[in-house]
Parts: structure tokens; sequence; C-alpha cells
């Protein structure tokens, strides 16, 4: 069970008591209330982690203005120096909307009816990211890196290895350092001389110096690596964000910054 506080708000009782069910078999508190008016309370003692957000309050209401409203009392306005982090529920299909959201500074949406495992999924890495234990610029780069593991493994014909923390965090310098030439070879060196299906940091054979095949910064790579996922995905949001280990809102933020969507 992961430690964290969550809220739920929706005005559908049903919802509510679905959702708590859910969410309290894997987060150590949840609140369930109807009415948002509440949230400046729930939330001014600064120990929740997450909101769970319905877009539409009241009969009729299907704009998503009660949700956008809320996101920025939560964001913006609760004066708190690290608001919690808020997902938004959304009507299915809606996608114009759950855009909307993330530009105004929502973390992540989920949509009706929705999954129960993806539900969960999302609330546990919008709090990881909150609580700073996975930063996003450093997810693209290991999962850069696991697709150099995967080319290499394919092109010889190899398992394609487990690559442990200590092992992966020795990669991830490499390429912070701007070493992606001697990063890709000392992947491929090693998918080459070692068989074992489970990479340490002590297995990986790194290529001292020279042979630097590519000679791209960090944020090239990453807006290569982004743009290349995003056309080979479809343009599709969900799917490559998870490919990447990002949230949404952060894959959002990245395409609109290096001018892959307008």
């Amino acid at each position: 069970m992961i430690d964290a506080k969550i809220i739920v708000i929706d005005d559908n009782a049903a919802v509510l008591k679905t959702m708590g069910i859910v969410l309290k078999g894997a987060f150590s508190k949840v609140v369930t209330v109807e009415d948002p008016q509440l949230i400046p309370a729930l939330i001014a003692t600064g120990d929740v982690d997450a909101v769970l957000l319905d877009m539409n309050f009241g009969a009729g209401r299907l704009d998503g203005q009660d949700g956008l409203f809320w996101l920025n009392r939560i964001k913006q306005r609760s004066g708190l120096d690290n608001p919690p982090a808020v997902v938004l529920i959304t009507a299915f299909g809606d996608v114009p909307l759950a855009v909307e959201s993330l530009k105004q500074g929502a973390d992540d949406f989920v949509q009706k009816p929705w999954n129960n495992e993806r539900l969960i999924q999302t609330l546990t890495e919008v709090i990881e990211k909150r609580h700073n234990t996975l930063p996003d610029d450093m997810s693209v780069v290991r999962a850069y890196i696991r697709s150099l593991v995967k080319r290499y493994s394919s092109t010889y014909f190899r398992p394609e290895p487990e690559v442990t923390d200590d092992a992966m965090a020795l990669l991830v310098r490499m390429a912070c350092d701007g070493e992606f030439g001697r990063l890709e070879e000392t992947i491929e060196r090693t998918i080459l001389l070692c068989p074992d299906t489970q990479w340490t940091r002590d297995i990986i054979v790194p290529v001292e110096g020279g042979g630097e095949r590519s000679t791209l910064t960090l944020e090239e790579m990453e807006q290569q690596f982004i743009s290349t996922a995003w056309e080979d995905s479809g343009r599709n949001l969900s799917s490559v964000a998870q490919k990447l280990g990002v949230s949404r809102q952060t894959l959002y933020t990245k395409l609109k910054k290096y001018g892959v969507i307008r």
C-alpha cells in the first residue's frame, strides 16, 4: 500500500463509493466528498498528495468549467508551496476538454468509464512526480536507453536484458554528459560481449572515449526521441506518455516546447 493521502471529489455518490473502494486498497488515506466548496479547507494543511476531481458539478453541466475553476484554485490560488497533484475526471471521448485541462496545469486526467489499474497507476505516477522521486526528464532518458538496449538485442539476436538501477544510473550519466556516441557503443558492446540476462553496473562494458557517433545535446536527443515516438504511436498522447514513463501533462508540455504540436 502506498503511503499517500488522496481526496476524491465528485457529486455522484455512486462514483464516490466505487472510487473509494478501489483506491482504499492502494493508498493509505482516501477521503471522498461531493461538494467542491470543501476543497480549500481539505488541502489547507498541505498533507494532501493528490486530488481526483470531476470536471462537472450539478445537473446538465458538461462544459468542464467547474473542474477548470477548481484546478486553478488548487494549483494557483491555494497559497501552498507544493500544491497537490490534480487528476481530472473527464467524460469518455472528450479529448479537447482533457487537453485543455493539461494546458491549465492538471497533472493528468482519466476518462469515464475508468480502468481501475490505470487509475491507480496514474495517481501513483503523479504522486511520485510531486515527491520528486521520478524526474520526468530522466524518465525520457531512461526510455531512450531502453530503446537502444532493445534495438541492439534485436540486431544481434540476443534476449533483451533487464537493466538494474545501478547499471541504468551509469548509462544515464553518459547521456547527461552528452556522450551519446559513447553510450550507444557501450550498449552495443555490452550486448555483444555479455550473455547475461540482467545487467548490473559491473557487467556494463564502457567504451573508453572516442567513438562519438552523435553530437546531440541532451535536449536535442530528447526532442528527437519524443518526436519519433509521437509519430510512431500515431500521435497518441496516452500511448507515448506510457512508453516514455512520463505524465501526459509533462509530455504535452514537451511536445509544445519542441514545436511538435501547436
